[in-house]
């Protein structure tokens, strides 16, 4: 017989049972250090990847691990792939924390966490819901919107972030200072006392003269294999000549005259009023000669009558006078 006190670690079985399985599942989707989250793409010359001391050499397609430090050599680069389709590239000098890796593909939910301890650095977004995201600087955190962005993390030093596309919020340690950068080409300066500065352009960046553009966002004038078209070049975001949507469109110009085109003259007041008129008759030599006509025979008509009424007029002073008449006749004829 069962002793009473057995009863209810027994009862209790079934309920450890699902308690052990909800543990299980977890796990399933959170990555235990050393497990394996994503791979190395790229590697150029030294690149290492260390966990408790324990430090091996990267080679193009090795797995890297949850926890791992990624350091590139200072004529090094490298490019990564996370497991959600998540894509990073590290530039020479560059020191990376896989911090956190949380990724069910089910439900493209998680957490994923990334420490920027210093270098140059491309980002990426994959699959996963956007808030997934957190990237850390030493004195601030990016959460992410969907998007691509440099950053530049000055070692002892304050870090830059540009933005390539999308948008991404910046709020220091403390989550006292939020800022949103939303127009791709302008940066946010990160002081080492997590002062999050407003959007700007490269020209108005704070202490811009302490780092050359290339050294400090070296993916935008050398696009990675991640990335090898990118919208915005160097040349764009060093001028500022970046593009906004809030700017009214410039008026088209007017096309060139070409042979086989030419511009309709436009109707005027007086251009109406001569359409509305019937247009004159050309005259033309036979019309000429015809009006010539008409006036010589109304010519003789009119000098015909003229002598008719002459000859009247002296006979009749051929009558008062004796015979004056028909001589004054003829004279004037």
């Amino acid at each position: 017989m069962k002793s009473p006190s057995a009863l209810p670690a027994f009862a209790a079985l079934p309920t450890l049972l699902y308690s052990g399985l909800l543990i299980l599942s977890a796990s399933s989707l959170q990555a235990a250090p050393r497990d394996p989250i994503g791979s190395a793409l790229v590697v150029v010359n030294l690149v290492t990847a260390e966990y408790n001391r324990d430090t091996r050499t990267l080679q193009n397609g090795d797995r890297v691990h949850q926890d791992e430090m990624i350091e590139v050599g200072n004529d090094a680069s490298s490019e990564l792939k996370l497991d959600d389709d998540t894509k990073l590239a590290l530039g020479p000098g560059s020191n990376l924390k896989l911090d956190k890796f949380v990724y069910d593909p089910e439900k493209t939910k998680g957490s994923i966490v990334l420490d920027l301890v210093k270098g140059t650095f491309r980002f990426m977004t994959g699959v996963a819901e956007k808030p997934t995201y957190v990237i850390k600087t030493p004195s601030a955190a990016i959460t992410v919107r969907g998007t691509i962005f440099d950053v530049f993390v000055q070692e002892n030093g304050p870090s830059w972030l540009l933005l390539i596309e999308g948008a991404v919020r910046v709020c220091n340690e403390r989550g006292t200072q939020c800022r949103d950068l939303t127009e791709p080409g302008k940066l946010i300066r990160i002081s080492n006392d997590g002062n999050v500065a407003p959007p700007t352009k490269w020209a108005s960046l704070e202490g811009k003269n302490d780092k050359p553009f290339d050294d400090a966002f070296p993916f935008v004038g050398k696009p990675p294999s991640i990335d090898p078209t990118p919208v915005l070049t160097r040349d764009i975001i060093i001028l500022g000549n970046l593009p906004d949507d809030d700017k009214p469109k410039e008026v088209e110009k007017p096309k060139k005259r070409t042979e086989t085109t030419r511009p309709t003259k436009k109707k005027t007041k007086k251009t109406e009023k001569t359409e509305k008129t019937k247009p004159k008759k050309k005259r033309t030599a036979s019309s000429k000669d015809d009006d010539a006509v008409s006036r010589g025979v109304g010519t003789a008509i009119g000098i015909g009558i003229g002598l008719g009424i002459g000859k009247i007029g002296g006979g009749g002073g051929g009558r008062h006078h004796g015979g004056g008449g028909s001589t004054g006749g003829r004279q004037r004829y």
